[in-house]
């Protein structure tokens, strides 16, 4: 067996061919039930920037192609369209590379703690619909201890970074000072509630808060001192804002080019409208670029500003990517231990039949000398016996978890004649 991750994210794939492999949480345990069509167990995780898939695979099964097959098949995008997009991992390179997925190592927003959730998520859906078990689960579940181990023990936590924050930085970037700018925060999500809380941090002179779900608006706006609407009020909400940030999960538009037109027709003194579309898939027509006093930025566009990181993180990264080096080879040495636990078990098993056949005889020579207290003395003589074998076998358990390799294993089943090959061809193991 060997693990796998194949995936794509906002490094190899524009967001026009992530948007349509998005998964929501709706979406997930149906489409986990169509991966186990494909492979015997596997999680998915889906966020804004990435589709990861995450299986265990038979040494002689092509399980790439498999999930491949499933991506195409659950986005209608033929196999040649996501040629050159797909990276994989196998081995301990699949155990490193989630490790830094799930630490924020990996992100576009560098140490953001989005994903940690967003992992736990997906593990914990595919768990509960038992198509994660065994080893895939022990990976999932050395990710987020190492998650949480970074994030306790370095920085890269504290400095509330997120794409909802870039687009912020950005905003401010564009138009200047906040404080005298009115913001339209489409979303009231995990997202939407991020814009918010940096458009306040930022000081915005006006903040709206406008969400499919009214109260969720409601609560999100009263919360930052901002103030709510209706999403039927959306086109006039648009027309007075400065700056907009959008992030729901609609499979739609919200703002489509005809909305994003009227309202741009209907604000004073011709003042450009900045539109800030984080949402994947987009929430923003994206022709609505070609019109006059709209600038339109989706979350591609954010990229290369998100990535840089500050100069006070860096010894917080070297730190958290030295974590995961050490975390990676902590379970590569669990996952080579697997492969010698049905050897070792076994030449215990071997042993314990051994064992339990020599007491018997033992008891059954002695049976007529025995006194009253025989029950007490075959007991006795049953610990001292298994005892003697625990001890016995310790060395060599110790030995093959340390010499996994398949020489070595071989020496051990023709030395404890595991294939049952000696002595005639009969098995020492229940022998009369």
């Amino acid at each position: 067996m060997s693990l796998l991750v194949l995936g794509l994210n906002h490094r190899t794939a524009p967001i026009e061919l992530r948007e349509k492999l998005t998964i929501d949480k709706a979406e997930l345990g149906p489409s986990l039930k169509l991966l186990m069509t494909y492979a015997k167990q596997g999680v998915i995780l889906s966020t804004c920037n990435r589709l990861e898939i995450y299986a265990l695979a038979d040494e002689e099964t092509d399980l790439s192609a498999k999930i491949t097959a499933f991506m195409t098949a659950v986005s209608c995008i033929t196999e040649s369209d996501l040629s050159g997009h797909l990276y994989k991992h196998q081995g301990d390179d699949c155990a490193q590379h989630l490790f830094r997925v799930t630490s924020g190592l990996d992100s576009m927003v560098v140490g953001e703690t989005q994903v940690l959730g967003q992992v736990r998520t997906a593990f914990s859906v595919a768990t509960e619909l038992g198509y994660v078990r065994g080893p895939l689960s022990g990976l999932f579940h050395q990710a987020l201890r190492t998650a949480r181990h970074i994030h306790r023990e370095t920085n890269i936590g504290s400095h509330s970074r997120s794409v909802s924050r870039a687009g912020v930085q950005l905003a401010r970037g564009l138009l200047g000072d906040l404080s005298q700018k009115q913001a339209l925060v489409i979303g009231a999500g995990d997202a939407g509630r991020l814009a918010a809380q940096a458009l306040s941090d930022a000081g915005v002179k006006k903040m709206v808060v406008t969400n499919r779900t009214q109260w969720r608006a409601e609560d999100l706006a009263k919360e930052l001192g901002g103030i709510s609407a209706p999403i039927e009020d959306l086109s006039r909400q648009l027309a007075e804002a400065d700056v907009v940030i959008s992030s729901t999960g609609s499979p739609g538009y919200m703002l489509d080019r005809s909305t994003v037109q009227e309202a741009a027709g209907r604000r004073r003194n011709e003042r450009p409208l900045l539109l800030i579309d984080i949402a994947v898939p987009r929430d923003i027509d994206p022709t609505v670029v070609d019109l006059d006093n709209v600038q339109l930025y989706d979350i591609d566009a954010l990229q290369m500003m998100s990535e840089i990181s500050p100069e006070n993180m860096q010894n917080d990264l070297a730190w958290a990517e030295r974590i995961v080096e050490g975390r990676t080879e902590e379970f590569r040495q669990w996952w080579d231990s697997l492969n010698v636990v049905p050897l070792i078990t076994s030449i215990r098993e071997q042993a314990e039949a051994i064992r339990r056949e020599e007491v018997a005889k033992t008891l059954g020579k002695i049976k007529g000398q025995m006194s009253a207290d025989s029950e007490e003395l075959a007991g006795y003589l049953d610990a001292m016996t298994a005892a003697l074998i625990k001890k016995l076998l310790h060395q060599p358990t110790v030995f093959f978890k340390e010499n996994r390799g398949p020489a070595q294993q071989e020496l051990a089943r023709q030395l404890f004649d595991l294939d049952g090959t000696l002595d005639g061809g009969k098995r020492r193991r229940g022998r009369k």
